[in-house]
């Protein structure tokens, strides 16, 4: 009897185990645009770090793409607990079809998603909000019709006004540079990813709220500066890098080093750094000098020769 019960329990755990494996979703929607982004090149990219990075690390992960407008509209109605959802579409996020032209009451949803079901959405890029790609209407062979819209900063104002957060991303109200913290710095050279000691990030965001944590900070007097960052709403949270619209292999690191501390911030704590490689700057010097070694002994043989004749 005993063996059987803790047969029972055994299995019972794993399961438990299996089912709390997180899932992380990169939004790249085909019936959309993107903006500081090419959804299509960041989505896979991004997707390779977090396999990468699980596989190195030990970690359980699922990581799933939404590449159409009905598997996002699904994925916001179904609202699955405590995922993960990372936008590859940069300042710019597609409005499901259900709300044809009111954007507001999505960005409503969204907020409620992550307050009461525990969703962790990642910003990676610029702006996020900015942009909408809405009015989504089925042509009679079957494709989708949309139109994009300018919503301008009163995406965030309304995003945040359902989180109970005020919230900006214009460069001025931070008033200095940004710099990368211990822990930013720590989770990079873990993660082997070769980010900037000031983050390349032309849209930080300053709050009314403290961030649960961050990679860069600036901070002087009542302002503070984020790049980075995660705030923790509710059950869930949202995830600002504010990077710039190029390089997209910074943009995938900041969204895979934002997703895999949150998810397993002691795992990447206690993990030790990767030996540091050469940067492209090194390499470039390298072949330089490479080149000039090469010329100097080809003319020194040829001077050589002459001198022997």
């Amino acid at each position: 009897m005993t063996v059987r019960l803790f047969a029972v329990l055994l299995v019972l755990a794993s399961s438990v185990f299996v089912t709390a494996q997180p899932t992380v979703y990169i939004l790249n929607v085909r019936e959309s645009a993107g903006s500081w982004t090419t959804p299509n090149f960041l989505a896979l990219r991004i997707q390779e770090l977090l396999q990468s990075a699980s596989e190195e690390l030990g970690l359980e992960l699922s990581v799933k793409t939404v590449e159409s407008i009905e598997d996002w509209e699904k994925l916001v109605s179904e609202a699955p607990q405590g995922v993960v959802v990372i936008n590859a579409h940069g300042e710019l996020v597609p409005v499901p079809p259900k709300y044809g032209v009111d954007w507001q009451l999505f960005y409503r949803d969204l907020a409620m998603n992550i307050m009461y079901r525990g969703w962790v959405w990642v910003n990676p890029v610029g702006y996020g909000f900015f942009y909408v790609t809405y009015n989504y209407t089925k042509t009679a062979e079957g494709r989708w019709d949309w139109d994009q819209l300018t919503v301008d900063a009163a995406g965030l104002e309304v995003l945040g006004g359902w989180l109970g957060i005020i919230a900006t991303a214009w460069p001025e109200q931070a008033g200095g540079t940004l710099q990368v913290t211990q822990v930013g710095r720590h989770v990079f050279d873990v993660l082997g990813y070769n980010l900037p000691d000031t983050p390349n990030a032309p849209r930080p965001l300053t709050t009314n709220i403290p961030a649960s944590w961050y990679f860069y900070v600036y901070a002087s007097g009542d302002v503070t500066a984020y790049s980075c960052a995660a705030f923790e709403i509710g059950k869930g949270a949202l995830m600002w890098g504010g990077w710039a619209s190029s390089p997209t292999e910074q943009q995938a690191m900041v969204a895979a080093a934002l997703t895999l501390y949150y998810l397993y911030p002691a795992q990447l704590e206690a993990a030790q750094p990767k030996p540091k490689g050469l940067t492209p700057e090194q390499l470039i010097l390298i072949a330089w000098g490479t080149v000039v070694m090469i010329v100097l002994l080809i003319v020194v043989s040829f001077l050589l020769k002459r001198k022997g004749r």
